[in-house]
């Protein structure tokens, strides 16, 4: 099995937050770790009703660095723009990432994370993010791999506003069918 995939541990993008807990010194920083971690949880377990909770009525994600070739903020706006992301998401199969944090800075309304992620993505995924064409190893699955920095603020509530995510050192590698982890979804296999 190749070795980018044989260890992926999607349930990372959230576990991975445990050894940082303790960083909350305060009832409102605990809180708002907990709800990173609970949409974090939702982001890959596919579950919108665990993720659309966890944010204001207006939620602004600003991403940069997530599709190929642009350093422009391509994140969606407003609740049923973020709803239609996830929605895709969930739809397309490109939420099996593993997003492992390696720091954590928590103050009394943000969150800052830091760690790599590695993300199987379908080959029609993959095109429509611009990072592969008709030049590019053919395969059924990618796997994206790099470095991810996310700011997380919260309002008064202690939902968030939604996320800043700047993604850097991208790592485009076409992977056979065969070597999918064994808990990939079926409905994302082509065989």
């Amino acid at each position: 099995m190749n070795d980018l995939v044989k260890d992926l541990k999607p349930e990372l993008t959230y576990t991975s937050f445990e050894q940082h807990m303790h960083k909350a010194r305060t009832p409102s920083q605990r809180q708002h770790l907990e709800t990173v971690v609970h949409h974090s949880k939702g982001e890959v377990l596919a579950d919108l009703d665990m993720v659309l909770p966890t944010l204001n009525d207006n939620p602004q994600y600003h991403e940069y660095g997530v599709f190929a070739g642009t350093t422009e903020d391509t994140g969606p706006k407003g609740l049923e723009a973020v709803l239609a992301n996830y929605s895709e998401m969930v739809n397309n199969g490109s939420y099996v990432i593993e997003s492992k944090k390696t720091r954590v800075v928590v103050s009394d309304n943000e969150i800052v994370t830091e760690g790599t992620y590695r993300q199987i993505l379908t080959a029609q995924v993959a095109r429509k993010m611009g990072y592969v064409d008709d030049s590019s190893p053919q395969s059924s699955h990618y796997v994206l791999a790099g470095r991810t920095v996310v700011f997380w603020e919260f309002d008064e509530d202690g939902k968030a506003k939604g996320e800043d995510r700047y993604v850097m050192n991208h790592q485009v590698i076409p992977i056979s069918e065969d070597d999918l982890p064994e808990n990939y979804p079926a409905r994302f296999r082509t065989k």
